[in-house]
């Protein structure tokens, strides 16, 4: 019964604190092609005011204020960060989509040669291929390629890669370096 009451009495103080919100001041917003006054027509609709839907000399003037303060403040203003990145082909950007901003051109796999492996103490393999990639092998598993040894990686789910050695069937996950 308390429970009843405290949900009864919860509605109430919900819909007694409720805005009425004029539908034709919204929908006389819409019409506005200019994206700044736009909004505050919305801003202004939703607060209640009354010059919701006008576009009064008023508006106007505090919308062209707020774009000269903003304007002749230039601590605020920041310029575009443009990183020049040099022309390079699509094979040496397979693996760098993640790193890089621009898009680049699709290729779904890459086969070259193993010029030079390292490996570590846990057994995890590095990978200098012969243009210049370097691919670090995740995790521990087996994989038989040696230096001289053609791979093939391909692009996998969520972002990863596979490599495997031509004319293999096991592969391993990698993850490209440089």
């Amino acid at each position: 019964m308390n429970r009843i009451i405290a949900v009864l009495a919860l509605g109430l103080s919900v819909s007694a604190n409720a805005k009425t919100v004029d539908i034709a001041a919204l929908q006389s917003c819409t019409t506005i092609q200019n994206a700044l006054k736009r909004l505050v027509c919305f801003d202004d609709a939703m607060a209640g005011n009354q010059n919701a839907g006008n576009q009064s000399a008023g508006n106007q003037s505090a919308v062209t204020n707020s774009q000269q303060q903003v304007v002749a403040n230039p601590t605020q203003v920041t310029a575009p960060v443009t990183t020049s990145v040099p022309a390079q082909s699509a094979e040496q950007k397979f693996g760098l989509e993640n790193k890089v901003k621009e898009k680049l051109a699709d290729i779904d796999n890459l086969t070259i040669e193993v010029v030079k492996l390292k490996e570590s103490a846990r057994g995890v393999r590095t990978f200098t291929l012969a243009n210049g990639h370097v691919w670090k092998q995740l995790g521990s598993d087996s994989f038989f390629a040696k230096v001289g040894d053609n791979v093939t990686i391909k692009r996998a789910s969520f972002n990863s890669y596979l490599m495997n050695k031509t004319g293999s069937n096991r592969s391993i996950r990698v993850k490209r370096l440089q």
